[in-house]
């Protein structure tokens, strides 16, 4: 962590006494937002800080048994609460974003406020000017793998309970290691972890192995109806419609982990999978094999970005639009990423 020696060394003067800080995560929050801001909320809470994490909308089902969880405000629930705590905030720490409008609406609370602000990130292109103290790493699998290192170099020992949350973060945001993965500080810091005394077989149970009988209906009309094979059997799109979601009773988190099933497929080199969240806003997500980059692709087409394999992407003009798009111009870009 000698590259953020500065930065570090800003972080530590801001924690050498007690303060209010808000922890933020983006939008739609995952795993690895949600698992990072709940490590920090419980380490700061040891020493000493009063820390709220505040959400900008609901949290998945399958996070809430983290330690802090219950304490997340939701910004689209409780609006008065969470400005409130803004107005009182000492210092901010955004966690798992790298731009202001990965907050939403929340943003317009925030930015006004005079007390300093953090970032902590691992996603490409950061806003330099967002926050005093930036520590952007893309090298990592997840915010909760840079976030653990932060804590080692500043000297912050997690206990079992933000170590659960960290270890939830680097398997979510890694697909449990299967992608973004191959360096061995991952591997180290798991295997410290478990030093530490996590219980994996627990936390897998509680993120992976705990569907609601919905979400398994979902899972299996999206690979069943839903699921197409195209581009000369390299690319799989699964569509859902906001009634189908509708249809199966969805729950913030219940298409997490769906749009990797496909790249089990021999011959798949790409998985898209496009949710209708509402009739002009499509959420996209785009994991790949080997050399393919979705994050350029998203980025080309689909105002998203991310990592090599495996990013996020949005498009507004519906749902069909987005299909056609991605029809028009996903085979030349793999042909000419594999050049």
């Amino acid at each position: 962590m000698n590259v953020f020696s500065d930065q570090l060394s800003g972080l530590t003067a801001l924690l050498s006494k007690p303060k209010n800080i808000v922890i933020v995560p983006h939008k739609d929050p995952d795993g690895d937002a949600i698992g990072s801001c709940l490590a920090w909320y419980n380490v700061l809470s040891s020493g000493g800080h009063k820390p709220k994490v505040i959400s900008p909308n609901d949290v998945p089902v399958s996070l809430q048994w983290m330690k802090g969880a219950k304490e997340i405000i939701d910004f689209n629930l409780f609006k008065e609460i969470a400005i409130e705590v803004i107005h009182k905030a000492d210092m901010f720490l955004f966690l798992d974003f790298n731009n202001i409008s990965r907050i939403g609406d929340l943003a317009d609370e925030i930015l006004p406020c005079t007390a300093p602000r953090v970032i902590i990130d691992h996603h490409p292109l950061p806003d330099v000017n967002l926050g005093q103290i930036l520590i952007s790493d893309t090298g990592v699998s997840s915010t909760c793998e840079l976030s653990y290192k932060v804590m080692k170099s500043i000297n912050i020992i997690p206990d079992v309970h933000a170590g659960e949350c960290l270890y939830t973060g680097m398997m979510t945001d890694t697909g449990i290691l299967n992608h973004n993965s191959s360096h061995p500080f991952i591997y180290h810091a798991v295997a410290d972890l478990l030093e530490i005394g996590i219980d994996k077989d627990k936390i897998h149970k509680k993120v992976f192995h705990s569907n609601s009988l919905n979400r398994m209906r979902l899972l299996g009309h999206a690979l069943c109806n839903k699921m197409e094979i195209f581009a000369d059997g390299k690319v799989a799109l699964i569509v859902i419609s906001e009634q189908e979601l509708k249809n199966f009773d969805y729950q913030p988190g219940d298409t997490e982990g769906l749009v990797n099933y496909p790249l089990s497929i021999e011959g798949v080199e790409v998985s898209v999978l496009m949710t209708e969240r509402e009739k002009t806003l499509i959420k996209i997500s785009f994991r790949s094999r080997g050399k393919v980059a979705v994050n350029k692709y998203s980025e080309m087409y689909f105002s998203g970005g991310g990592h090599r394999n495996a990013a996020g992407g949005i498009n507004k003009e519906g749902l069909q639009q987005a299909i056609d798009l991605l029809h028009l111009t996903i085979q030349d870009y793999i042909l000419n990423n594999d050049k």
